[in-house]
């Protein structure tokens, strides 16, 4: 059995599988997202060019504006969706602990403390990465999420691990929104 390098448990609950479902979308449905940014552009441009005086110039600006924001709906939906199966049946959200080795990971169910998984870094399909945690795909429907309060100051040294472990670079979600607390962030106008 490998020696365990990195140790990571995690409580889920409805925001950590709305934020597992979000990087999904991120990684997995570029093709989708960049299809609906250039619809509400076109909209946008429609809007101005032709009907920006009337009814139709307003619907028109109203819809792209649901499809440049409306982007995670369908992803909300199935983990909330998930998130209620969970509590109408009356089960706890999944407890678990991941053990990362030489070579691969190891999902250890909570409390039974089983092993339900191992998965070789070979196997991992994409990396993705917001402020609050890594995310580690090893297929396009499910990942799993590393908190990185729980890495405490080792989380660049996980992040470096993982990725020279597999081979791929994490990819960093990119809205306006995250872009400008960076750009705060650098110049100490905001904590990071």
């Amino acid at each position: 059995m490998d020696s365990i390098l990195f140790a990571i448990k995690i409580q889920h609950d409805e925001n950590t599988l709305i934020a597992l479902s979000h990087m999904r979308y991120d990684l997995f449905c570029t093709g989708n997202r960049v299809a609906r940014d250039l619809l509400a552009a076109l909209l946008v441009a429609v809007a101005v060019l032709y009907g920006n005086t009337g009814l139709w110039g307003g619907l028109l600006i109203i819809f792209a504006c649901f499809l440049f924001t409306g982007s995670y709906a369908s992803s909300n939906r199935t983990a909330r969706r998930i998130s209620d199966q969970i509590r109408s049946a009356g089960l706890p959200f999944p407890c678990s602990e991941y053990r990362f080795g030489k070579t691969g990971m190891r999902v250890i169910s909570m409390p039974e403390q089983e092993e339900t998984d191992f998965l070789p870094y070979k196997g991992v399909l994409r990396l993705g990465e917001d402020p609050r945690a890594y995310y580690l795909f090893f297929n396009p429907y499910g990942g799993y999420m590393i908190p990185k309060k729980e890495l405490g100051s080792r989380a660049d040294e996980f992040r470096c691990y993982i990725e020279m472990k597999t081979g791929k670079a994490f990819v960093r979600r990119q809205t306006p929104a995250l872009l400008l607390r960076e750009w705060l962030a650098s110049r100490r106008i905001i904590l990071p």
